[in-house]
């Protein structure tokens, strides 16, 4: 997941400009159990500095990416081992992936893009609510506020 994310970063600068890490892709995953369901959340950070004709800054502008991948299935058929994604994606009612990229990051006013899709919340009942972009462009306000929420019911299969 690391190196999906840091190959996605370098190639969208492969025209562009460059980008120069300041470190290596960091991940993060918790487990969640929710009774006959399991979910799988999974965080993954690259940060850097990027130069291009507008940058104005010496050390360049600062880019800041976050990709959130979330599993939820039945927590009986959960895979005892897995070697790749992939193999989440298999066994999962419904796989999300969304990416977040702060441009030239500033506070108050953030600039980026964003894509995919966020699990919002989950019921133990099988239902649940999902971030969708809608628009992919943000600036000076929060990215999630331009995405709509779906609602979803893993009783009835899987979400694709």
């Amino acid at each position: 997941m690391k190196e999906k994310l840091k190959d996605e970063v370098e190639s969208d600068w492969s025209d562009l400009g460059n980008f120069t890490p300041e470190s290596s892709p960091t991940c993060k995953i918790n487990l969640h159990p929710l009774k006959k369901w399991f979910g799988i959340k999974a965080l993954v950070n690259y940060k850097g500095r990027t130069m291009d004709p507008s940058t104005d800054r010496a050390k360049g502008d600062p880019e800041d990416v976050h990709a959130w991948y979330d599993w939820l299935g039945l927590a009986e058929t959960l895979p005892k081992e897995v070697s790749k994604p992939e193999d989440l994606d298999e066994w999962a009612h419904i796989a999300t992936y969304y990416k977040v990229t702060f441009r030239d990051v500033q506070h108050p006013g953030p600039f980026g893009f964003h894509e995919g899709r966020m699990i919002k919340s989950f019921n133990f009942d099988g239902t649940g609510v999902y971030y969708e972009v809608v628009e992919r462009r943000f600036q000076d306000l929060a990215p999630i506020s331009k995405c709509k929420e779906v609602s979803f019911d893993l009783t009835k299969g899987k979400v694709i």
